[in-house]
């Protein structure tokens, strides 16, 4: 049980957390906003990159999309089937762990 002084000291840096998560939710959204607006400016001008010495540079990246086949596609299907079931049976072995912090927000507040 935590003391007076440590539980606010938690719900301060717990406010704060939630602040930071705001932030980023909305900066996320702002930054892909920005992207799409840089990408229609290249292309509307013909170009796929450009560069400024104090901003970076920008550059429009295709990935392609790939089909292997029924045969591999199978493949991979197998495989994810052999895998949950090695799961679900419990044959595995835990190579390593690490702690992390997950943060819930209240469920008032959408990201």
């Amino acid at each position: 049980m935590m003391d007076e002084t440590t539980k606010a000291d938690f719900i301060s840096l717990m406010q704060e957390l939630e602040g930071i998560k705001l932030k980023q939710s909305a900066l996320k959204q702002k930054e892909e906003n920005c992207k799409a607006d840089l990408m229609e400016m290249l292309k509307d001008n013909g170009m796929q990159r450009e560069s400024f010495e104090h901003y970076g540079s920008v550059r429009i990246q295709t990935k392609v999309e790939k089909d292997y086949g029924p045969e591999i596609r199978n493949l991979e299907i197998a495989y994810k089937e052999a895998k949950k079931l090695a799961d679900d049976m419990g044959d595995f072995q835990i190579m390593n762990s690490k702690e992390s912090l997950v943060y819930s927000p209240p469920k008032d507040i959408k990201f």
